[in-house]
């Protein structure tokens, strides 16, 4: 037995009824269908949650919308100010660099400057040796002059020795200005190398330049100028030596009360409740309270906007069975009515 009712065939007068119930006028009132009045009533009512379903689609849909576009605003906010701290990290890298070659740069000149002075003194006291060798010259030259013995002949013998070690001593001693000169300007340089780089004290006990993993730009609480101070304080202007917290990485979606938790503190950290311009950016932009805010405005969204889609999607579905509905009734009116079918 394939089914509980058999198939029964619809009588030839199946709509008699209504064939009897017509007229040679039926706009007559009293010819009316016995579910006609019925179905017209079921479609106002069909038709009125029709339209409610309608626009409550309608309204969810251009809410839905208006997240999405809102969540896309954030999303690329965010993927911006995460960009820029990627490039925050690159530069502070290269900071980093430029600053621990110039701790080498300022030692190596500390060396430079010490080499130079050893050079000075030896320099120094290498004329001032020739000093004396000229004043033992002038000694003895004084005490040939003295001497009348005429083995002594001018130009000949001893005395040409001596003219010919005159000669030398004096070039010698000519050539000692200009590499006194030469040495102090050298002096000079490389001071001025050393202040350029850093002005701290050459103290080689607070420095290694062979130690691992170095912290160039904490130098305490003394002030010191040149170019590695200059780096160091872009350095600590990006807080290159900060942390990021970790608060600031995104976790899963939120329960409800979180989500209502964290949109009662978004109201309290990111509103409009100040005079302050907003956003204020400090680094690091990972610790940075508006990307905090852009963070717990996108979370916010995304949520709402996972909500969104099952409204949506519910809403749809209710239209959908209401228009199905609608248009049977639409289809069942038409089909009883008297004045089609009393024509």
């Amino acid at each position: 037995m394939l089914t509980n009712h058999n198939y029964q065939p619809i009588g030839e007068n199946w709509d008699q009824d209504v064939l009897d119930c017509c007229t040679t006028t039926p706009d007559d009132p009293t010819c009316i269908e016995c579910c006609y009045d019925t179905w017209q009533s079921e479609l106002k009512v069909v038709t009125k949650k029709y339209n409610i379903a309608t626009e409550t689609a309608n309204q969810l849909q251009k809410k839905l919308t208006f997240i999405t576009d809102r969540r896309n605003k954030y999303r690329k906010w965010l993927d911006e100010l995460n960009n820029a701290q990627d490039l925050a990290l690159d530069i502070c890298n290269q900071l980093e660099l430029i600053a621990v070659q110039s701790d080498k740069i300022w030692y190596n000149s500390c060396k430079a400057v010490d080499a130079i002075e050893i050079l000075f003194c030896m320099i120094r006291d290498f004329f001032m040796q020739v000093d004396l060798l000229k004043t033992q010259y002038d000694e003895l030259q004084n005490c040939i002059t003295s001497n009348t013995d005429p083995s002594l002949v001018k130009g000949q013998g001893i005395l040409k020795s001596l003219d010919d070690y005159k000669a030398k001593l004096d070039a010698v001693i000519k050539l000692r200005d200009e590499i006194i000169t030469n040495i102090i300007t050298a002096i000079k340089i490389s001071n001025l190398i050393r202040n350029s780089i850093s002005t701290k004290d050459c103290n080689y006990d607070s420095y290694d330049p062979c130690a691992d993993n170095p912290t160039p730009c904490v130098d305490g609480e003394n002030s010191f100028y040149g170019f590695k101070t200059v780096i160091c304080e872009w350095y600590n202007a990006f807080a290159c030596d900060v942390p990021c917290n970790d608060s600031s990485t995104t976790q899963g979606p939120p329960t409800a009360s979180a989500m209502k938790q964290s949109d009662d503190t978004a109201t309290d950290d990111c509103g409009d409740d100040n005079c302050e311009l907003i956003p204020t950016f400090d680094f690091p932009i990972c610790n940075n309270s508006y990307k905090d805010c852009v963070q717990k405005w996108l979370t916010a969204d995304e949520t709402m906007y996972t909500d969104l889609v099952a409204q949506l999607q519910k809403a749809n579905k209710q239209k959908e069975a209401l228009t199905a509905c609608k248009n049977s009734l639409d289809k069942a009116i038409k089909a009883v009515d008297p004045k089609l079918r009393c024509n």
